[in-house]
């Protein structure tokens, strides 16, 4: 189904709704499929949804315009003034203080509730992979320059845990998955992949 002014959609028979963009974002051009509860299409089928993500995000998110709820014109004086909501906040509402949404499976367009989740700032970026622009494809792994080694590392109550220096990039990111268990972040670290 389509409506000029929105975005093509389709309902589905397993309680889910696709909702498809298509962008010229430069990160992240292309189709694109967003999910969402067909439940919570009537919060979201007034609105043009497109991507957004930047040059570190690993992946994209869906957003929108609206009025800004101040009011007001841009600095150019003949424009409403707009800013950005993204679909995730539609879905579950602005997160309390303290707290922001994070996608449970690492997919921005994935908002089913089932894969939102408040959580703090510390435990979202727990739940990270690793940099997209880091020299190690592991999180908590880099190459040290000055002794031409893997140097691993994982951040805990804002803390920063040297863990040590390996001629391997694998054992490097197993130290960094056993520490994570040995400090209990089970719940929300994103654990390295090793084969």
């Amino acid at each position: 189904m389509t409506d000029k002014a929105k975005n093509e959609y389709q309902h589905n028979d397993d309680g889910t709704t696709f909702i498809f963009l298509e962008t010229k974002n430069k990160y992240f051009p292309g189709k694109h499929t967003v999910i969402i509860d067909t439940e919570d299409w009537d919060k979201v089928k007034g609105h043009r949804w497109s991507i957004y993500g930047g040059t570190t995000d690993r992946y994209s998110y869906a957003k929108t315009g609206i009025p800004h709820p101040d009011g007001g014109l841009q600095k150019c004086g003949h424009r409403k003034r707009r800013t950005t909501l993204p679909l995730h906040h539609t879905i579950l509402g602005k997160p309390p203080k303290g707290k922001v949404i994070d996608h449970r499976n690492h997919n921005g367009l994935d908002n089913r509730k089932v894969n939102l989740d408040f959580v703090t700032v510390s435990q979202n970026a727990l739940n990270r992979r690793g940099n997209k622009n880091s020299s190690s494809k592991y999180k908590g792994v880099g190459w040290h320059k000055r002794d031409k080694k893997w140097q691993a590392q994982i951040r805990f109550n804002k803390k920063l845990i040297h863990l040590g220096l390996f001629t391997c990039e694998k054992e490097a990111a197993r130290a960094v998955n056993n520490k994570a268990r040995e400090l209990g972040l089970e719940e929300h670290f994103c654990f390295n992949e090793l084969d």
